[in-house]
């Protein structure tokens, strides 16, 4: 009897469970893999704490803790069409849902090991960018991730074995496929919506409403609920939801903008010390500071930047504040004063905002501006954004000569005197923006430029890139004698930065290299710093300076040196020449203003970080990195509603 009932309904319903386990156990291994919330005692302690929970208190609050719950729901949402559908059909559906939902697991594995972060739809809009770099993504594919096609290498020929014998004309009478999928549908629901539910009313929709951090919600809603909720929100802006801010909205923005105006007027020594001067700025691709004057082997791994350093002004506390748009938000952050989106780049989903850039006010006041990297215009949208920036021209792929190539295009070298070539034409004074790109992951660089004697890291991702920020400090050391050369060097001022962390998960490697003690505080501050040096005419100012400060600060520092009164400008950066620590912003509303160093929980709750004295770097009150805390926020709030409504296009007509 039970043979005949499992022949009859078995086969039929066998591939629904197989399903749900297998992509159940798909999502448990991303959160292994990635070290990420999955339960927060694991599969095993989850179920066994709930349990308790739900006999000794007799509630099933228990059982909203962690992901399973939610993540079980999800799965039913998604597949409980196909319990209406006919056994082949139904089949044929579940791996091919399997497939798609596997494809989407292993996607985040592999973007979370390099951004600390999850694909979202606005990162898939930017897919045509893929292939560029292709190279970084096979180098993050690790051999265990084979496991998550392991049963589709079973479960496909099973199927087709099964319907070619004639197993899949077996079928339930509609009234049960419906009923059951019913059901599927409901319990989904509900397992879904009840911890949503729970964690709203405990904690408010914040979470939902301003989502700072794609992390924060995964760890409430899971990674099918994360994606879910995503595609929801990208539907919705993109089609429906009208990008507008009330009048109230933008009389405080307007009011931030003009009280950071009044405190952005005030004038130090460095006021108009470089008036009428030409502007390089360089942006380093994944130069983090804890190579700059650091040896290996006894060798100095940045020895013209070094050099450089003594006739100039070096931030060794200055920050990345990149978020998704990595290069793009560095590009972003530098030229426009504003924040980057929590998800995707604001060069590609909103390129055509008005934005109060650096490159449009010098030309305002009569620089000739150029732009320059040797890869194709249309990465990150380039060719779009600065037109709209207002660079007069831009040099990409195509306009610059043949030269060796180092990494995966031009190398730093030829690229950075080509580019000369073209400003030394320019009238003056003018604003060139150097885009680098020889220090690209995975660091692939050809041997031949292999010099640096990296001892125990050669043949590691880690000795690669050392090579690589080796070859761009002597592109930078003959830059610096180019501009000499050409008579630019005191007719110049001259700031390199890096854009984004070297996305290498080594954190031993680095705080070896940095010389550094291996502790958290040390960590999260050599993870997100990155070098500032600024040369100004003259050598004026050279020497070491400690404030803290960031990217969102550069193009209000330059502003300042040239002269160029702050007064009417929307941009939200500090000054780096004050004397002063600046309040340096992530993404994630972690954050360091020189007394504290705050690093946010994944969940996004404030009492979960953790705050570190700047001082001793231990972990301190949390409730001292509390103001510093809300104005960040406030921060955020603000840079997202500029981009997300134009607002500036408003502000800026009226002035």
């Amino acid at each position: 009897m039970i043979l005949q009932v499992f022949k009859r309904w078995g086969w039929d319903y066998f591939f629904y469970g197989a399903f749900l386990l297998a992509v159940f156990l798909k999502l448990y291994l991303f959160g292994a893999f990635s070290d990420t919330v999955f339960a927060r005692t694991g599969l095993v302690g989850y179920i066994k704490e709930s349990l308790s929970k739900l006999f000794n208190e007799g509630t099933i609050i228990g059982f909203y803790a962690g992901l399973t719950l939610i993540s079980v729901g999800a799965l039913l949402l998604v597949s409980f069409w196909t319990l209406f559908l006919k056994q082949s059909k139904r089949w044929i559906s579940l791996l091919i849902l399997n497939a798609v939902l596997t494809f989407l697991i292993v996607g985040d594995l592999i973007y979370y090991r390099y951004f600390n972060d999850l694909l979202s739809m606005t990162v898939l809009s930017q897919a045509n960018q893929v292939g560029a770099i292709s190279g970084s993504i096979l180098d993050l594919f690790q051999a265990k991730d084979i496991i998550f096609i392991a049963d589709l290498l079973v479960l496909i020929p099973l199927v087709i074995i099964l319907i070619k014998r004639g197993n899949g004309k077996l079928k339930a009478r509609m009234v049960t496929r419906g009923a059951l999928g019913l059901a599927a549908f409901v319990i989904g629901y509900l397992f879904v919506m009840s911890p949503i539910n729970e964690y709203t009313k405990k904690y408010g929709s914040a979470l939902f409403a301003s989502n700072w951090y794609n992390m924060a919600l995964y760890s409430q809603t899971g990674l099918l609920g994360f994606h879910g909720f995503d595609i929801y929100r990208y539907v919705n802006e993109a089609f429906f939801q009208q990008q507008k801010i009330s009048a109230e909205e933008s009389k405080e923005i307007k009011k931030w903008f003009n009280d950071h105006q009044k405190e952005m007027s005030k004038e130090t020594p460095f006021y108009g010390v470089a008036k009428d001067k030409n502007v390089i700025m360089i942006q380093l691709e994944a130069f983090q500071n804890f190579v700059i004057n650091q040896k290996i082997n006894g060798e100095e791994i940045t020895p013209n930047i070094n050099k450089l350093i003594n006739d100039s002004m070096y931030f060794p506390n200055f920050s990345l504040q990149t978020g998704q748009g990595r290069t793009s938000d560095a590009e972003f952050l530098a030229n426009a004063s504003l924040h980057p989106l929590y998800s995707g780049s604001v060069y590609v989903r909103y390129p055509s905002n008005t934005f109060d850039s650096l490159p449009g006010l010098l030309k305002q006041n009569g620089y000739e501006t150029a732009a320059f990297h040797a890869y194709k215009k249309s990465f990150w949208n380039r060719y779009v954004v600065y037109d709209n920036y207002g660079f007069d021209h831009f040099f990409g792929e195509g306009d610059f000569k043949d030269g060796e190539i180092a990494g995966w295009t031009l190398g730093d070298k030829p690229f950075m005197q080509q580019s000369v070539d073209e400003l030394v034409k320019m009238k003056k004074p003018f604003y060139g923006f150097m885009v680098a790109l020889t220090s690209h992951h995975p660091y692939n660089i050809q041997s031949k430029f292999r010099t640096l004697d990296v001892g125990e890291y050669e043949g590691s991702i880690v000795g690669d890139y050392l090579h690589s920020v080796h070859y761009v400090d002597e592109a930078v050391g003959m830059l610096v004698e180019r501009l000499k050369k050409e008579n630019l060097w005191d007719e110049t001022v001259l700031l390199l930065y890096g854009d984004h962390d070297y996305g290498v998960d080594n954190n031993e490697a680095m705080m070896k290299i940095a010389g550094e003690d291996f502790t958290p505080y040390n960590i999260e501050k050599t993870f997100h710093e990155v070098p500032l040096v600024m040369h100004l005419p003259n050598d004026e100012g050279k020497g070491t300076y400690e404030r803290t400060g960031g990217q969102l600060d550069l193009s209000p520092t330059i502003l300042h040196a040239l002269g160029v009164p702050f007064d009417d400008r929307y941009m939200m950066g500090g000054n780096l020449f004050e004397e002063k620590n600046q309040l340096v912003v992530q993404r994630d509303l972690s954050f360091t203003n020189g007394d504290y160093t705050y690093k946010s929980s994944v969940d996004g709750f404030f009492d979960k970080g953790t705050c570190f004295d700047g001082k001793t770097g231990k972990i301190t009150d949390i409730n001292l990195c509390k103001p510093a805390y809300d104005q960040a926020k406030k921060e955020l709030n603000i840079s997202d509603k500029v981009i997300f409504s134009d607002v500036l296009e408003k502000f800026m007509k009226k002035e």
